[in-house]
């Protein structure tokens, strides 16, 4: 393998069902399907705080000048 090459290998894309099965063993869990990843929602609602933090920020600068 090329050290370029990216070293993560999705194995839910090569054979669904066992990742699928191997996911619910690990986890104890039954899942129907394979879960949604909550990461992208959670990076959105970062970035939307950190902006809503920024504006309450400027405000309070605008209001004190």
């Amino acid at each position: 393998m090329n050290s370029a090459e990216p070293k993560v290998i999705h194995l839910r894309e090569r054979d669904a069902e066992g990742a699928l099965e191997r996911l619910n063993r690990i986890t104890g869990l039954r899942f129907a399907r394979w879960p949604q990843s909550l990461a992208p929602l959670a990076r959105k609602v970062a970035a939307e705080e950190a902006a809503g933090q920024e504006l309450e920020a400027v405000e309070r600068n605008v209001e004190s000048a």
